[in-house]
C-alpha cells in the first residue's frame, strides 16, 4: 500500500457495505491508472468500516475525482485528500 504521504493518495468515505477492494479499484480506475485500493475492514466484524483509500499513479487525477460527485454500489460516496502528518 501507498504511504501516507502520497500525493497520489485520497481518502473514500461513505462506502456500501457490499464495496470491497476490487468495486473499489474498478471504479476509480475509469479516472486514471490506480495503484492501491483498499476497503478498510473492522478486525473483529470482517465487516468495511465505511471507508476506504485510493492511489492513483498520477497524482494529477486526484484533484479530478475530489472534485467530482460519485456513485458507487448504490451510494452516493465522498472523495477528499488524505490528511498529511
Amino acid at each position: 500500500m501507498a504511504g501516507r504521504d502520497d500525493p497520489g493518495k485520497f481518502f473514500v468515505g461513505n462506502l456500501s457495505w457490499e464495496t470491497d477492494n476490487d468495486s473499489l479499484w474498478q471504479y476509480f480506475n475509469q479516472y486514471g491508472t490506480v495503484t492501491d485500493a483498499v476497503v478498510i475492514i473492522d478486525r473483529q466484524t470482517g465487516r468495511s468500516r465505511g471507508f476506504g483509500f485510493v492511489t492513483f499513479q498520477d497524482p494529477s487525477r486526484v484533484s479530478r475525482v475530489i472534485d467530482q460527485v460519485h456513485k458507487l454500489d448504490g451510494r452516493e460516496i465522498n472523495a477528499r485528500p488524505c490528511n498529511k502528518s
